[in-house]
């Protein structure tokens, strides 16, 4: 099992930040109780894949540590509205996994545990040669930071996640006139305005960032 502090290092390894601003982001969520604590040093908690999704999207969501726990609440909670496609040898289905932050810590169980990988390679090998390599499974999370939404890809599953104001939103269209789609976009606007910019950034972690971190936490040695 591994610590807050390996967490924050594999991630800087992976350059998903400096490890002092890394580590500003794990003290803040580990002070609000986002992630797990249990004393310091020998006695420190050690990392679930929950922990760990939830660190990775304050990360994704914000470069400010100082929002990190607001960030981290708001889009760890994005609720599932539906799915481009999906796959039935990984499912992550709205029952298991009704909030982003427990679609990605699935996601992350799976490459700690090996599976998503197995499943890819076997595909892989069905339909290639054997001489081809086998390429990395589909794994990436993509979250725009204007706090709309986000969507997850695993393996040919493509899982869509939104803030609840605009699910709201997307219910009123032709539910009730102009006048219910009027509050329900007022009432999303309140919610996401903080965090946009007129830069309209959006983050994505990729396979080689969601595999390592995976990897830590089941305990395993990652192989390049």
């Amino acid at each position: 099992m591994a610590l807050l502090s390996e967490l924050v290092a594999t991630c800087e390894a992976q350059r998903l930040d400096t490890g002092a601003t890394l580590g500003v982001f794990a003290r803040r969520l580990r002070e609000a109780g986002r992630i797990s604590q249990a004393g310091r040093g020998r006695g420190a908690a050690h990392m679930t894949y929950l922990d760990a999704a939830r660190f990775l999207i304050a990360c994704a969501a914000t470069d400010h540590p100082e929002r990190a726990v607001d960030a981290e609440h708001v889009f760890s909670n994005l609720i599932r509205t539906g799915e481009r496609s999906e796959d039935g040898d990984f499912p992550v289905t709205k029952q298991c996994a009704p909030t982003l932050d427990l679609a990605l810590a699935k996601t992350l169980e799976g490459l700690g545990t090996g599976r998503i990988d197995a499943i890819s390679e076997a595909r892989w090998n069905e339909t290639s040669p054997a001489v081809c390599p086998v390429p990395p499974a589909n794994v990436w999370l993509t979250l725009p930071r204007n706090g709309s939404g986000a969507s997850l890809r695993v393996l040919d599953g493509w899982y869509r996640y939104d803030h609840p104001a605009l699910a709201a939103v997307i219910e009123s269209v032709g539910g009730g006139g102009y006048p219910a789609q009027k509050v329900a976009e007022d009432a999303f606007a309140r919610e996401t305005y903080r965090f946009r910019t007129a830069k309209n950034l959006t983050a994505e972690l990729d396979g080689t960032l969601l595999r390592s971190v995976a990897k830590l936490i089941a305990g395993a040695e990652v192989t390049e």
